[in-house]
């Protein structure tokens, strides 16, 4: 039955993807606990939270076609940005997504990212996600959604602070891993084989994803719209693929750390001596 059930699937997909595009809306979340705000002074812990609340809730849209498909998040003004310096709301969040561009039939993307004010395209293989089938259906709007799980590995993020809000970590602790299952819900009532982030492989879009602290829900879809959409690859900025630039990445986190860290013990030096 379970056989039966993914050919009809492909073969819907594969009649009704033709000369076709569109766009989805998606917001996304990120659940942090927020318990180590609990010692703070009341000013403190509110400043917090709202920045927690700005970094952890964004909204994306996804253009999308037969072949392709790119994914940005929507544009706005934040005054509360971190521009320089150690980016511990990056540390909680996890880093951003930047811009992907998905090339659906040869399964590989470009991630246009900016780090530390310079422009990285991250071009490599989509990986092959093992999805399995639960069987599992729901209505997500209008459509017709079935679920899809896979399991992984991510890296743990453990952050305190100390009195007064400073971030501290142990850094000499290795990275700790966990298993977290993925759950994605997708509709092949819209014959597209992509997704919000790097999420796809599955035979229509995908309209929610779950992903251990992370939630993406779509909002709303815009099929075949009057106006064609163009989805262009970026091409300005610095080739890598994804291990080179989590090296760049991990060794310009840990100089800003060190750069952080040597000014705040020489802020503290100049109290000790005007004292």
């Amino acid at each position: 039955m379970k056989k039966l059930f993914y050919l009809i699937l492909f073969v819907t997909f594969s009649i009704s993807s033709q000369n076709f595009q569109g766009k989805a809306y998606y917001m996304s979340k990120i659940n942090v606990n927020m318990d180590f705000t609990n010692n703070m002074p009341p000013e403190r812990a509110a400043y917090i939270k709202g920045r927690m609340k700005t970094a952890t809730e964004k909204n994306y849209i996804l253009d999308f076609n037969s072949s392709s498909s790119y994914f940005a998040e929507e544009e706005r003004l934040d005054p509360n940005s971190q521009s320089g310096g150690f980016n511990w709301m990056q540390f909680v969040t996890g880093p951003a997504e930047g811009s992907i561009f998905r090339n659906i039939q040869s399964q590989t993307y470009t991630n246009k990212k900016e780090l530390y004010g310079k422009i990285f395209l991250i071009k490599d293989s989509i990986p092959n996600t093992k999805w399995v089938m639960t069987g599992e259906t729901k209505k997500i709007g209008m459509y017709n959604a079935y679920k899809a799980t896979h399991t992984k590995e991510v890296e743990e993020r453990i952050m305190s602070f100390r009195r007064g809000g400073s971030q501290t970590s142990n850094e000499n602790e290795q990275k700790r891993m966990k298993e977290v299952v993925v759950t994605a819900w997708f509709t092949p009532e819209i014959p597209v084989s992509t997704g919000p982030s790097l999420f796809g492989g599955l035979p229509g879009l995908i309209l929610e994803v779950n992903a251990d602290r992370l939630t993406m829900l779509c909002t709303k879809v815009v099929l075949n719209p009057k106006d064609k959409i163009k989805i262009k690859e970026p091409n300005k900025g610095k080739e890598v693929t994804m291990l080179e630039y989590e090296k760049i990445a991990a060794d310009k986190a840990e100089e800003m750390r060190n750069q952080w860290r040597g000014g705040r013990g020489r802020g503290n030096a100049r109290a000790i001596r005007s004292n």
